[in-house]
């Protein structure tokens, strides 16, 4: 049997609002990103609940459709012009081709007519930022049946959850620019002085934050964590930072005290709290003044290579009411160095605090921390936890 061709893409009806359907599609993040289980879950149960061959959860791009989540056999790339998938997000309702060879938009269909021979479809529209329609969650069969009332009711619950899954996604995406814009830039100018830091969320959201800047010719700089990950802790990273930015006229411990009252409710609430490491560099002395709230993991290594671990000053913020901590000093002589880095730092090395010193020695001559890190983290699969350094050399 000769298959004819598909119709064009031209001569398919496209949104007018095709160019903001598609910068939806990429705010979301999910074209061409791996299967995940919340999305295949859904399919799953979708093929289960229809009795049909397969389900999926189909993005329409340009030219093309993708499926994010496919339980059966289909393609998880196929041209858009002969996706069903691309006519059901032109309506706001659930379509349904209760056989294909009998209907005239696709009764040619290469997908009808061919592998893998739908001859029945529904399909429900999900939307991206701004209500576009971006794809679909659909299932399909080889063989004609009707579709009731309430099975499209149920296509339409279902749906829902997917669309959960995308508003989730994206919020999350969204949440991490955000997230990202507020950590410092280019670090500042200081004669004498190399800057640099970097932070990996374990997921979209981090926990970990870092900060920088000068004031009154001091350096002020800080690391801390929050613990946990996700929405809640990333929303505690800010105020935290806002916190120590709005008490830069303190010395270090004042400033942790300050904000660890000032926050003692919001982390009772949320049941966590924050390590940091809070300090402020004199540049023309190489004089650090610190204070440790519980965090523990700060370095200082000296131009010959020796390494101390800082002690902290008290437990972390946000742990009970009156606590205090205390700032103490060290001095950068040329040649040394201060690494100041998360436990995800730490879990790269599998806890080991002799490990942990022997990779920050080589981080002081890095002149590329995230390709370091990954070295580090050789045989340790994923980081389950945030990954954030802070490193201030003296030169």
């Amino acid at each position: 049997m000769t298959v004819p061709p598909p119709a064009r893409l031209r001569d398919l009806r496209i949104a007018p609002d095709e160019p903001a359907r598609l910068k939806s599609l990429a705010e979301t993040g999910l074209l061409d990103s791996p299967a995940e289980e919340g999305f295949d879950r859904i399919t799953r149960l979708a093929q289960k609940l229809f009795g049909v061959s397969a389900a999926s959860v189909a993005l329409i791009g340009e030219d093309r459709q993708f499926l994010k989540s496919v339980v059966g056999d289909l393609e998880v790339n196929a041209p858009r012009e002969v996706s069903f998938c691309t006519h059901t997000i032109l309506t706001p309702h659930t379509l349904v081709v209760e056989d294909a060879q009998q209907d005239e938009r696709f009764s040619n269909n290469p997908l009808v007519l061919g592998q893998p021979n739908i001859r029945f479809y529904a399909g429900q529209p999900l939307q991206g930022p701004g209500g576009h329609n971006i794809g679909t969650l659909c299932i399909i069969d080889q063989e004609p049946r009707t579709f009731t009332e309430e099975q499209k009711q149920v296509l339409h619950d279902l749906a829902a959850i997917a669309q959960r899954e995308i508003n989730v996604r994206t919020d999350l995406k969204n949440g991490a620019k955000i997230q990202q814009a507020h950590l410092p830039g280019s670090a500042p100018s200081l004669p004498g002085y190399d800057i640099s830091a970097y932070c990996r969320p374990a997921g979209e959201l981090s926990g970990d934050f870092y900060d920088w800047h000068v004031i009154s010719g001091r350096f002020r700089f800080t690391l801390a964590d929050v613990m946990g990950k996700g929405t809640g802790p990333a929303i505690l990273t800010a105020t935290v930072r806002a916190g120590l930015r709005a008490t830069a006229a303190l010395d270090p411990a004042a400033a942790l005290t300050a904000v660890s009252e000032e926050l003692l409710t919001n982390l009772a609430r949320s049941e966590s709290f924050v390590t940091a490491f809070h300090a402020e560099l004199d540049p023309a002395t190489g004089t650090v003044r610190y204070s440790d709230a519980g965090h523990g993991l700060a370095h200082h290594v000296t131009g010959d290579g020796a390494i101390t671990r800082l002690p902290t000053s008290n437990a972390p913020l946000g742990i009970m009411a009156g606590m205090q901590w205390h700032t103490r000093g060290i001095t950068l002589n040329h040649g040394d160095s201060l690494i100041i880095p998360s436990d995800g730092v730490l879990e790269l090395l599998h806890e080991d605090l002799d490990d942990l010193a022997a990779a920050l020695k080589q981080l002081t001559t890095s002149t590329d921390i995230p390709a370091d890190l990954n070295r580090m983290a050789i045989g340790s699969g994923s980081p389950s936890d945030d990954v954030t350094v802070l490193i201030l050399r003296r030169t």
